[in-house]
Parts: C-alpha cells; sequence; structure tokens
C-alpha cells in the first residue's frame, strides 16, 4: 500500500507523521514491507531538511529525522499513491482541485483515523514545545491509522 502524506512545506508535519506512521506499522506487528510510505509538500522546494525542533522532538521517541529532505509533491507521486493524508482540510482541497481523480483516496489525516476532519497544528516557526504538541497530535492520529490500514 502506498501511503503518501502531504503538508505545506514537507519540512514539519508531513515528514514527522512519515516516520511515525512508519514507526507505529513496525510496532502494531504489521509487515513494514507491505506499505511504503513517504511524504510531499505543495508549497516547497525540493531538498530542504526538516525544521531543527521537527528533529529534536523526534528523538524524544528515537527516531531519526536529520536525513530527510523535502520534496515537491507531483502528480506521478498523486497517481502512484492508494492513500493520500493531509495535514489540514486546505491541503486536501488544493489536491482534489488540482488532480480531480485523485479525490477518492484524499483524506485528512484526522479524517482517515475517524476523527473530526480538524487540521493537524501547523508547528513552523514555533519552539520546541510547540513542535512536540504538533507530534502528539499526529502520534493520536496515527494510533488510529494503522488500525484502519
Amino acid at each position: 500500500m502506498n501511503i503518501l502524506i502531504v503538508c505545506t512545506g514537507n519540512t514539519c508535519r508531513s515528514p514527522m507523521a512519515e516516520v511515525i506512521l512508519k514507526k507505529a506499522i513496525k510496532e502494531s506487528g504489521k509487515n513494514i514491507e507491505e506499505y511504503c510510505i513517504s511524504s510531499a509538500g505543495i508549497s516547497t522546494a525540493n531538498g530542504m531538511d526538516a525544521s531543527k525542533n521537527s528533529i529534536e522532538a523526534l528523538k524524544e521517541l528515537g527516531i531519526d529525522l536529520s536525513n530527510h529532505k523535502s520534496r515537491v509533491i507531483t502528480k506521478e507521486l498523486i497517481d502512484k499513491s492508494d492513500v493520500i493524508l493531509t495535514m489540514t482540510k486546505s491541503h486536501k482541497e488544493i489536491l482534489v482541485q488540482a488532480v480531480p481523480k485523485c479525490k477518492e483516496k484524499v483524506y485528512t489525516f484526522k479524517g482517515f483515523a475517524n476523527q473530526d476532519e480538524s487540521d493537524i497544528s501547523d508547528p513552523f516557526g514555533g519552539n520546541l514545545n510547540t513542535y512536540r504538541n504538533t507530534m502528539q497530535e499526529i502520534i493520536y492520529s496515527v494510533n488510529k491509522i494503522v488500525k484502519n490500514i
């Protein structure tokens, strides 16, 4: 199953969600080899590092995000994905508007977790605690997402 996680810059939320989801799948006992999980940004440039505070927050979970490089979402990435999870409702709307046929496989992160359709908070520019809070939002949803895939 190809799962693509999308945010704005692909330096905070989506890379955090990508590695947290990978870790949760492994820990759940599911075969991680059956999943291809990646992330991309709607408004970014290729090759940017993950934000410093994303890297620091994830260290607390024993996850190393220091090698992450951002990438721009493309139609090819959308087409090859089985499920696309967006950090916000507006990200979802942008994707569906750009590629209408992807509508059936695009969900908000919290929506796919059978929660409400609220957004995952954007920590960009915030302090480490802001990033920790976003990380906890992601973890809460990831635990439900693993059960749904």
